[in-house]
């Protein structure tokens, strides 16, 4: 009977507690929208109002900012456009235009890169967050793809 009862509470409980969850914390998660990763301005913007630290931690935070300053992270952007027609300038800026209106929080790129011009959006470390972006944005821009780039930590 004992074996039974541990046996019952050892398949019960993760159940209860897994959906102990909420749902707010659950949509939160799970949302699909761009990361823009805090840079170090924003960090302590963040932290002056609800930690106090020395002067010293803050002097060795910016410290090892500005040696990492130059330092690249491979990550994906998501490629909403590209051509090299007549008119591609105007489109592309049109593009980027209306794309930062519909979505203001993530960071856009647009670039000449003889003979194209291309839109790329976002700034993900992982695949998977850039696939859950690029999914959410298909219905607007269907012939969106991922493009694997460098860019800066800070």
């Amino acid at each position: 009977m004992r074996k039974l009862f541990l046996l019952l509470a050892a398949t019960v409980l993760p159940l209860c507690v897994a959906s102990a969850q909420t749902p707010d914390s659950l949509s939160v998660r799970d949302s699909v929208e761009a990361v823009r990763y805090m840079d170090y301005d924003s960090l302590m913007t963040y932290l002056d109002g609800s930690v106090s630290m020395s002067d010293s931690l803050v002097k060795a935070m910016a410290g090892q900012v500005e040696k990492n300053r130059s330092r690249k992270v491979q990550g994906y952007r998501v490629r909403i456009y590209f051509d090299n027609s007549q008119n591609a300038r105007a489109v592309s800026e049109a593009i980027a235009d209306t794309f930062k209106v519909k979505h203001p929080d993530v960071p856009v790129f647009r670039i000449y890169d003889n003979p194209y011009f291309k839109v790329t959006v976002g700034e993900f470390r992982t695949k998977s967050d850039a696939m859950r972006f690029l999914e959410a944005i298909r219905p607007e821009y269907p012939t969106v793809f991922l493009v694997k780039e460098s860019f800066s930590t800070i």
